[in-house]
C-alpha cells in the first residue's frame, strides 16, 4: 500500500525536475539581457535596460523635451535572437495636447554579433499608443488619442 502511494510522487519529482532544464533550453535570455543604446533614423536615441527575471527601463534624451516620462515595463523572448519589450510610460499634460495621460510602446528586437554569449548589436521597430489623462492603456477597450513609432539601430553598452 505504502508503494503505491509514493508511486505516483516519485514519478511527479522526476518530471518536475526534468522541466527546468527543458524550459531553461527554449528560454535562455542572457545573450540579450543588459543594455543598448538605440539610435533613431531622426538621430534620437534612447536607453533601454532588458533586465534578468523580464523588467524593462527606458530612458530618452527627448523625454523633458516633447513631455513624458521614462518607461518601465515587461519583455520576453520570442526566438532565439530576438524578443518583444512593452513600457508604459506618462505624457506631461502640459507640453503633450493629445494624449497626455500614459502611452503604451511595443518594442521589437532582433540582436545580432554574439561575442562570448552576449548579442552585442540590435535592430527593430517600435510602436505606440498615447492615451488621454485617466484611461487605462492595458484595457481592451482604451481608444488611443494618437499613434507614433519608429525604427532603430542599436549596441549593447558594455564595460570598458
Amino acid at each position: 500500500m505504502m508503494m503505491k502511494s509514493l508511486l505516483p510522487a516519485a514519478v511527479m519529482a522526476g518530471a518536475l525536475a526534468a522541466s527546468p532544464v527543458a524550459l531553461a533550453a527554449t528560454t535562455d535570455s542572457t545573450a540579450v539581457e543588459g543594455a543598448f543604446l538605440l539610435t533613431q533614423p531622426n538621430k534620437s536615441q534612447r536607453v533601454l535596460a532588458l533586465n534578468p527575471g523580464g523588467a524593462v527601463n527606458l530612458i530618452s534624451q527627448g523625454q523633458h523635451v516633447r513631455g513624458y516620462t521614462s518607461g518601465l515595463g515587461t519583455w520576453q523572448m520570442t526566438g532565439p535572437d530576438s524578443a518583444r519589450a512593452t513600457v508604459i510610460d506618462f505624457n506631461n499634460p502640459e507640453t503633450t495636447a493629445d494624449g497626455n495621460g500614459a502611452s503604451h510602446i511595443v518594442y521589437d528586437l532582433t540582436f545580432s554579433d554574439e561575442i562570448d554569449g552576449q548579442f552585442q548589436n540590435v535592430t527593430g521597430q517600435f510602436s505606440g499608443q498615447a492615451f488621454a489623462r485617466g484611461q487605462n492603456p492595458l484595457a481592451d477597450d482604451a481608444q488611443p488619442a494618437r499613434n507614433f513609432g519608429n525604427r532603430f539601430d542599436g549596441m549593447r553598452i558594455g564595460v570598458n
